[in-house]
């Protein structure tokens, strides 16, 4: 979901059957996207449209285009109705003929595009629309947000050779979740399921955060929706597999996930195809988490 300190989460619920498809990439195609904040906007091209700037999101089951963007290179909506995302509320979101989007050598079919306005979704620059499930759902995706590298291979060729951990991941209805152990100052320690969402500026939010003795009340829930105050509070450490981020602030969720705070400190390799997501720490690594803005 894309939050800013949050950002674009989402999205509608698709069978596998009405998954966008895309050509396969005949050799790995490299691209670099520009810095949204802590989010990757990736240059992409709709129907051969000029070029437009689409966050590559985890937690958005599904690609779309944003309503204004829509208007201005003349995609027509042909159905409407509401949905809910990250923050309180529910926004209007629209269906539009089949679109191809352009990611560097890679040609993305959407045989169902939705359209949303994502003006307000608290992104620091414009958001064009968003990458999401069905484009991990084809391709090995690798994220450097040290390079700002993008890399799209064709998962019947991938093998990994890197030295980072393999941690598995668990594709359930288009969203990607890994096991994370969250452990409190108090001594409080549960391992969770969590959505892996970079689309997101947060850390990790869960309401386990609630029973921390270190937190306040702060602002979530920007993107789509209406902002809120609920508890923010401190995780002494958030363990992936091998790697743990320690005193990291994060906010209480119903829908536990980890956002581009934490994630930026890895470069990613979903392999969604195989069910695995690799992890390589990087020199954000040790960068202390920043407390939630009140």
């Amino acid at each position: 979901m894309v939050k800013a300190s949050t950002a674009v989460a989402l999205f509608c619920v698709l069978s596998l059957g009405r998954l966008a498809v895309a050509a396969p990439a005949p050799e790995p195609g490299v691209l670099h996207y520009r810095a949204n904040g802590k989010l990757a906007s990736v240059p992409v091209r709709v129907n051969g449209s000029r070029r437009l700037w689409f966050v590559l999101d985890t937690g958005a089951r599904h690609t779309l285009v944003d309503s204004a963007t829509a208007l201005s290179i003349g995609l027509q909506v042909v159905s409407q109705e509401q949905g809910k995302g990250a923050g309180a509320g529910t926004y209007v979101q629209w269906h539009a003929p089949p679109i191809d989007v352009t990611v560097g050598p890679v040609v993305l079919h959407v045989p169902d595009p939705w359209v949303i306005d994502l003006a307000h979704v608290g992104t620091a620059e414009r958001t064009d629309g968003l990458l999401g499930a069905d484009l991990l759902a084809r391709y090995v995706v690798r994220i450097d947000p040290v390079a700002h590298a993008l890399t799209l291979i064709d998962s019947t060729a991938f093998h990994y050779e890197g030295k980072g951990a393999m941690l598995p991941l668990t594709n359930t209805d288009n969203r990607l979740y890994v096991d994370v152990k969250l452990t409190l100052a108090n001594g409080i320690s549960e391992t969770h399921a969590m959505r892996l969402d970079t689309g997101s500026e947060d850390a990790a939010s869960d309401n386990l955060v609630r029973r921390s003795p270190e937190r306040r009340l702060a602002r979530q829930g920007v993107g789509l929706g209406t902002a809120y105050v609920d508890t923010s509070g401190v995780f002494a450490s958030v363990e992936l597999g091998p790697y743990a981020v320690h005193r990291a602030w994060g906010a209480s969720n119903d829908r536990p996930a980890l956002g581009m705070e934490i994630l930026r400190r890895f470069t990613m390799t979903f392999d969604v195809p195989h069910a695995r997501l690799f992890l390589e720490p990087n020199s954000h690594f040790a960068d202390p988490v920043p407390a939630p803005s009140q």
